[in-house]
C-alpha cells in the first residue's frame, strides 16, 4: 500500500520510538517503508524466525503469543502506536514470540535496510531512533519485572 505521509505523520508523532523527530525526519524514514494489511487471525510474526523488520501498528490490535506450536501462552496485546520486532532488530536475535492479528490490522514496516541506510546518511537521526527504541525496551522490561515481582509475591502468600 502506498504511504500518504499527510495521513501517516499525525499517527507517527504519537509513537514512542519517533519521539523528538521532526516531520522531515519522519518523512525521511517512511519514504522507503511499506504498509501491510492483515486479516483477523493472520500471523504477522512467527516465533523463532529471523527479525528483519521493525513494525508499527497503525490500526487494529494484535496479541503476542509464546509457544504457539506447543502450549500457546498469550503474553500481551498491542494496538495502534505500539512497535513490534525491536528486540530482533537491535539484538540481532530471532523473534522470541509470535504475533497474531486480533482485528484487521495495518502495519508500517521499517526494514533493517532502512535503518542501516539511515545510519549511513544521518547518524544523528539514527542515534535518536536507536535511543528511543532502547527506551521502549527498557519500559517493557520494567513492566515485565513488575509482573514477575507481583507473581512472586502472590506465590509466597499462598505458601
Amino acid at each position: 500500500m502506498k504511504i500518504d505521509n499527510e495521513i501517516l505523520l499525525p499517527i507517527l508523532k504519537n509513537v514512542t520510538i519517533f519521539a523528538g523527530l521532526s516531520d522531515e525526519n519522519l518523512r525521511q524514514i517512511t519514504n522507503e517503508c511499506e504498509i501491510l494489511e492483515y486479516a483477523a487471525g493472520a500471523t504477522i510474526i512467527r516465533e523463532n524466525t529471523p527479525g528483519k523488520e521493525l513494525l508499527v501498528i497503525l490500526q487494529g490490535k494484535v496479541k503476542v503469543v509464546l509457544g504457539i506450536d506447543s502450549e500457546p501462552f498469550e503474553v500481551a496485546e498491542f494496538g495502534p502506536g505500539n512497535c513490534l520486532g525491536e528486540v530482533s532488530m537491535i539484538g540481532i536475535l530471532n523473534h522470541s514470540a509470535s504475533v497474531i492479528a486480533i482485528d484487521p490490522t495495518e502495519i508500517l514496516v521499517i526494514s533493517k535496510q532502512i535503518l542501516m541506510d539511515t545510519f549511513k546518511t544521518d547518524k544523528e537521526l539514527f542515534s535518536i531512533l536507536v535511543l528511543n527504541i532502547a527506551r521502549e525496551l527498557a519500559r517493557r522490561l520494567y513492566r515485565t519485572d513488575q509482573v514477575l515481582l507481583n507473581q512472586s509475591k502472590k506465590a509466597h502468600v499462598k505458601e
